[in-house]
């Protein structure tokens, strides 16, 4: 897994998201898988490890086992929230950890390993991947109405993998799908259908990648959504966030859930370039599908 190039320009783009989201109407029933596309079957904990998200903190284990683990974030807060997975090689002080992830160099010690993407007050969303032995940390990126962080107002948490574990080489991630991510597009093995899904996530390319889906808001189009990017993000987010997968570095992979209605719908990736700083959003990597 690789180490991101970059943690100040990873974080200020949750920064720039803004702290008020539109809503969309409530999910409809998920339609009976058809009879010749019967949904893969995916390897899960029996026992999902909560969290919770507030302002301005997690509440979750202290320690969890090693191998496929998944992580079910509630947002109980009044503002959105997302649970950023980290981890962290040696001994470091949660002000450390802090500190190096708001510098312009992360050091070595330090990679993203996906979690949770951001979702509004009063959803749930869930991120299952394979986790092993070793100190993490639960980390929010987005930002308060005032524009300060929320890692900056202490929604940062320790968490540490331990213990016995279920055999690392042989257990599969598999979902209802699979999206893969590259330098700089989103690819669809097959288009989504409406209905409580299971999304495998690989990342084929050489950066940092994360895959944020949204729900466009009533009247508005990629193009809005473009355009408020273009302009640093002013005013709400023209779409809802359904939840995702933070970040994953080159060659990791993880499944998240997310409960689609019919409509128009929005991948995205928000991080920075390696190169010009620009959004990977502005690089192209944004598609739109139509959820049937």
């Amino acid at each position: 897994m690789s180490t991101p190039h970059d943690a100040r320009a990873i974080v200020l783009h949750w920064a720039l998201l803004g702290a008020t989201l539109w809503l969309a109407p409530a999910c409809e029933p998920e339609p009976p898988p058809k009879a010749d596309e019967p949904p893969a079957p995916i390897a899960v904990p029996v026992a999902p490890i909560a969290i919770t998200a507030t302002e301005y903190a997690f509440s979750a284990p202290d320690t969890i086992r090693p191998g496929l683990v998944t992580l079910r974030l509630a947002n109980a807060g009044r503002e959105p929230h997302q649970a950023g997975l980290v981890r962290i090689k040696g001994r470091k002080t949660l002000n450390q950890i802090a500190a190096a992830l708001e510098s312009n160099h992360p050091p070595g010690w330090m990679s993203f390993v996906g979690g949770p993407d951001a979702v509004d007050p009063g959803d749930t969303t869930s991120a299952t991947q394979i986790l092993t032995p070793g100190t993490y940390v639960l980390v929010c990126f987005l930002p308060s109405p005032d524009g300060t962080m929320h890692l900056e107002k202490g929604m940062i948490r320790s968490l540490v993998v331990a213990g016995g574990g279920d055999s690392l080489a042989v257990l599969p991630l598999f979902g209802d799908d699979t999206i893969t991510m590259s330098d700089y597009k989103f690819e669809l093995a097959h288009p989504l259908r409406a209905g409580t899904r299971r999304i495998y996530v690989e990342n084929k390319g050489r950066q940092l990648h994360e895959l944020m889906v949204i729900r466009l808001a009533p009247g508005k189009t990629m193009d809005n959504l473009l355009a408020w990017t273009s302009h640093y993000m002013p005013g709400p987010l023209p779409a809802r966030p359904l939840g995702g997968i933070v970040s994953l570095g080159t060659g990791a992979s993880a499944v998240f859930t997310v409960t689609l209605r019919r409509g128009k719908y929005l991948l995205v990736c928000f991080i920075p370039d390696r190169k010009d700083g620009a959004s990977h959003l502005l690089h192209g990597m944004v598609q739109e599908i139509a959820v049937e």
